[in-house]
């Protein structure tokens, strides 16, 4: 067995699961070629819901494999006798076949086997592989499965980190990160124009007083869709925590901004509250949004103070009667965009 090209894909294999699970892959995939120069072909296969999706795929033979689906439970395929038998599955055995007519060698090796999470490697050649190539790439996809779980989580574990689990949108920490590097990206485009939308629920309390915290998840993901909807592809929304929003808008002018945030205050206050109300209660508390506008670089320098001006504009909104958008004036006095709403 090749143990020096082995032990060195492992090590490689370890340092790639700190990175990133596509790391692993491509590290996975050079091993297995550097092991055994004759496969031209590695697919990788992971469970997603119920089946085995192609997550990788390397090879000119095989490139539109990609994204390819197969039951689990389909044993004519090599990567589904693989993950039945617990351990290789090569061309021929069981009648299994490979997924090139001109595959003349091809092993299936499984690299997690956990229900609902299982993967799956598999190499090809249009060319025989001798017996020492077969146990080296079997060792490696034996070993390689700790470093491809590992990643797995540690990327698990990032999209928790950068996701609010109730709503969906970007949590504060992620929210803070991507703006910083959007500010940071703007300071070299004379041009580039960032405005950020801080968005307060009006009564919050008073629905999850009135209604119970069931409802007032409801409505948080129920304004988190209103925003998301309102927001473009490259715009950033976040929950700033408890009712708070943010909307970071890409590439928009302060004045385009503001009007964007009265269509998203018209959303908030249209929407149909009655689905997410108790069976039979009163429609007594009628919510609205209080939002705040800011832009770079008129009103701020910095990720941070950016943020805080509209905070600022926003509790300006709430002190002149809720139900508003507020920004900065060119005298750099807060103003009401529209008129206010009666307190209902």
């Amino acid at each position: 067995m090749q143990v020096a090209t082995l032990v060195e894909g492992l090590r490689a294999l370890g340092l790639a699961a700190t990175r990133s699970v596509d790391a692993v892959r491509a590290e996975l995939d050079a091993a297995v070629r550097a092991l055994a120069p004759a496969i031209d072909s590695v697919l990788i296969f992971d469970e997603e819901d119920g089946q085995l999706a192609c997550v990788a795929a390397s090879g000119n033979r095989v490139l539109y494999f990609a994204g390819v689906r197969m039951t689990r439970s389909d044993m004519r395929t090599l990567p589904a006798l693989a993950l039945a038998r617990g351990y290789r599955a090569t061309l021929g055995d069981g009648g299994a076949r490979g997924f090139h007519p001109a595959d003349a060698f091809a092993v299936a090796v499984p690299l997690r086997r956990d229900a609902g999470c299982a993967s799956v490697l598999y190499a090809a050649a249009p060319h025989a592989v001798d017996g020492e190539a077969l146990e080296a790439i079997v060792a490696l996809a034996d070993h390689a499965g700790f470093a491809y779980t590992l990643a797995h989580e540690r990327e698990a574990y990032l999209r928790r980190a950068e996701y609010d689990a109730l709503t969906g949108l970007l949590s504060p920490r992620a929210l803070r990160e991507r703006l910083a590097r959007s500010i940071e990206r703007a300071r070299f485009a004379p041009l580039a124009r960032i405005a950020v939308l801080f968005v307060d629920t009006d009564r919050f309390k008073t629905w999850n007083d009135t209604y119970g915290h069931a409802s007032g998840d409801a409505l948080l993901r129920a304004l988190a869709a209103a925003l998301r909807a309102a927001a473009s592809s490259d715009d950033l929304v976040a929950r700033n925590g408890g009712d708070e929003f943010c909307v970071v808008l890409a590439d928009t002018e302060k004045s385009r901004a503001v009007e964007r945030a009265e269509t998203l205050r018209e959303a908030i206050e249209a929407l149909d509250l009655a689905p997410l109300r108790p069976a039979g209660a009163a429609a007594s508390v009628v919510i609205t949004a209080s939002i705040g506008v800011a832009a770079f670089p008129a009103e701020a320098r910095s990720p941070s103070e950016l943020l805080e001006r509209a905070d600022e504009a926003m509790y300006h909104s709430k002190r002149s009667g809720r139900n508003a958008v507020s920004y900065f004036g060119i005298d750099g006095t807060l103003e009401v965009h529209r008129s206010l709403v009666p307190e209902r």
